[in-house]
């Protein structure tokens, strides 16, 4: 099983995942320094490259961002664990705007599209609470300074194209630019190093893994501190499959739908129910499969005995598939009716994280 930033396959065996990628589980001694997180305690981050060792030291955070859609629950999720881990460890946070990857990669995006998108997901991140002291946004089509420009040039002089093509699978079809992405992927993690002398950790997705390995290489080879990173695995999609999409309006609730497009969408989202009412009562749902449970588990019920509750309700057939799913559809309503309006006072904020 090949893993690439550009295409997972199929459902993912995550040991097998740490054993080819020569990452650590986060074992319970690192559990207890992350103690309060709340996607380290459900078990989506589970595995790591240093965390141990950078924990103990001044560090920054690099968490990036692609632009080609819009924000969704889930993504929402992974930048307010960031804003926490912010919180928890008062870290420097990092936040790049690949908007020139994706104008790129996707040939119908638009150089204009390409940035509004960014403008619209940073007002997202924004309204999630982050410091503003403490976190720099960088939109590279719009406030890559020329220290970070700099660095990629570092960076792209210590790979060679075969390289580039052995760790992503390019082929000599695609453009020039995106054979030179991964130097400024690099220079956007090694940056925080660079500037202020700290190493970086970056919380990142099984499938974007190699983007850290091939810039702990390029650490070496300038003589920064390589970076580390935490590995977080696939949040579940509407449709139950292992990874949302942000690009398939079925599979994710984005931060801007309406109340009505959240009812319509959980209503759809796959159940753990049985196939009749007499058959749920008889023998039970599976809340480890049913996504209203799941949504309901890592984003938005706070209270362990109210989840506790639900899920031995669901699992004996007391608490129906409907019940869930109306229950689940109520907190998301809420949820986001809420990051809406942070969101709208978000605008005013933008200017204090756009430095140059």
């Amino acid at each position: 099983m090949k893993l690439t930033p550009y295409e997972v396959e199929g459902e993912i065996d995550y040991n097998k995942v740490i054993k080819q990628f020569g990452a650590s589980l986060i074992d319970e001694k690192l559990k207890a320094k992350l103690a309060g997180l709340k996607l380290i305690d459900k078990g989506i981050f589970f595995a790591h490259r240093d965390l141990d060792k950078i924990l103990k030291k001044e560090f920054a955070i690099v968490s990036g961002r692609g632009p080609s859609a819009k924000i969704t629950l889930a993504h929402l999720q992974i930048f307010k664990f960031v804003k926490d881990m912010q919180d928890k460890f008062g870290c420097r946070v990092f936040i790049p705007f690949s908007d020139d990857e994706k104008f790129l990669f996707n040939q119908k995006l638009s150089y204009e599209e390409s940035k509004r998108l960014a403008y619209e997901n940073a007002l997202d991140i924004i309204a999630l609470g982050f410091d503003p002291k403490k976190t720099e946004i960088i939109i590279d089509f719009e406030n890559m300074n020329q220290e970070l420009y700099n660095l990629s040039m570092r960076c792209a002089k210590t790979l060679t194209n075969n390289t580039v093509r052995s760790a992503f699978g390019f082929t000599g079809d695609k453009n020039v630019g995106i054979n030179f992405y991964p130097a400024m992927q690099a220079a956007h993690i090694l940056y925080p190093t660079l500037k202020y002398g700290v190493p970086t950790i970056v919380p990142i997705g099984v499938d974007q893994d190699v983007f850290i390995k091939l810039t702990r290489d390029i650490a070496h080879k300038l003589k920064l501190q390589k970076p580390g990173d935490i590995l977080s695995k696939f949040i579940p999609s509407l449709e139950g499959t292992s990874k949302m999409s942000a690009s398939n309006p079925n599979s994710a609730i984005y931060s801007d739908d309406s109340m009505k497009d959240i009812e319509k969408k959980l209503k759809k989202s796959f159940s753990g129910g049985r196939e009749t009412l007499e058959e749920h009562r008889k023998y039970g749902g599976n809340p480890d499969v049913d996504v209203c449970y799941q949504y309901l588990d890592l984003f938005l019920e706070d209270d362990e005995k109210k989840l506790k509750e639900i899920h031995d309700s669901y699992k004996s057939g007391e608490l129906t598939t409907g019940d869930l799913k109306k229950y689940t559809i109520k907190k998301a309503q809420d949820y986001l009716k809420e990051h809406q309006k942070k969101r709208e006072k978000a605008k005013k904020l933008l200017p204090k994280f756009l430095k140059s």
